[in-house]
């Protein structure tokens, strides 16, 4: 299985000056975005080997686990636990599962060991990775046998100060990418834009339209703030916040005594690219074909 569908986004580079986003065209007119991930999914279960759904307790993970139902897939769902450091997090995913009727498999991972080890660094330099939070979930999926499938990296778009939307993928996201790479894990991290069609039709969704549009209310700086009434559109998903599964380590004691934050500068100098594109640009490579532009 490809990391996307037939290798449409595909990297190369590395840093904020050489990093850079290839992308392939869409081969058929997309259907609305709900429409387009019901037809990922099934792509994806197309794999004979069992389907493992990474899933936090975030609103992400939860739509993906939705759309999988609706699309038929039969799938496992997998959980990361830091024990009381992500509970918080992760009793979303409990809970629906619960009420799913799902048994999860739970893989538990004692992060200060994961600190103090030395490991944390290690993965991140085998990942090119400049953020210590997903190191810790990059070491738990090497221990699902089977594809490993993440609602990471939805497309995202930003409001520029001069009232345009750019589209914006960041280096350190799509390090995910390397780990499944280097560890020949099968599967996606990047479920939310598996193939191209889902990308374009999230661009060309009405709500996201309005956004870029700017008739939506002016605190709305980015699709992350529509995320919520996006995926509500087509299921009940209670509101939460966003987590990434460290806060409760980050505000304790040992969060500063093993200074985790000042441990990644290296990490964060090497690997800090971004690639942005205008919105009706990022369109139109998916459409149609044009020349590479460089940044």
């Amino acid at each position: 299985m490809d990391l996307t569908y037939n290798d449409y986004f595909t990297t190369s580079g590395q840093g904020r000056y050489n990093w850079k986003v290839h992308l392939k065209q869409c081969t058929q007119s997309p259907s609305s975005y709900y429409e387009e991930c019901i037809r990922a999914a099934k792509i994806i279960g197309e794999s004979t080997d069992p389907l493992y759904l990474m899933f936090s307790g975030g609103i992400d993970g939860e739509f993906m686990l939705n759309i999988f139902k609706d699309a038929k897939v039969d799938f496992k769902v997998a959980i990361i636990s830091y024990g009381v450091y992500n509970e918080h997090d992760t009793k979303y995913a409990f809970k629906y599962c619960n009420a799913h009727g799902i048994t999860p498999e739970v893989i538990d991972l004692d992060l200060e060991k994961f600190i103090t080890s030395g490991r944390m660094i290690e993965v991140a330099e085998e990942a090119k990775c400049c953020s210590y939070q997903m190191t810790s979930v990059m070491e738990g999926i090497k221990k699902i046998d089977g594809n490993v499938i993440m609602a990471n990296g939805e497309p995202q778009l930003n409001r520029m100060p001069n009232g345009t939307w750019e589209w914006e993928e960041m280096e350190r996201v799509s390090s995910y990418r390397n780990w499944y790479a280097l560890h020949n894990i099968t599967g996606t991290p990047d479920f939310t834009k598996y193939t191209p069609e889902q990308f374009l039709s999230l661009l060309e969704e009405p709500l996201v339209k309005q956004l870029v549009n700017n008739e939506l209310d002016q605190e709305y700086q980015t699709t992350v703030a529509i995320k919520q009434q996006l995926y509500s559109q087509h299921y009940t998903i209670e509101p939460r916040y966003k987590f990434i599964g460290w806060e409760r380590l980050e505000s304790s004691a040992f969060f500063e005594d093993n200074k985790v934050f000042e441990s990644f500068a290296h990490l964060r100098e090497m690997y800090s690219g971004a690639y942005v594109l205008d919105y009706n640009d990022v369109c139109q490579r998916l459409t149609k074909w044009q020349r590479e532009i460089r940044w």
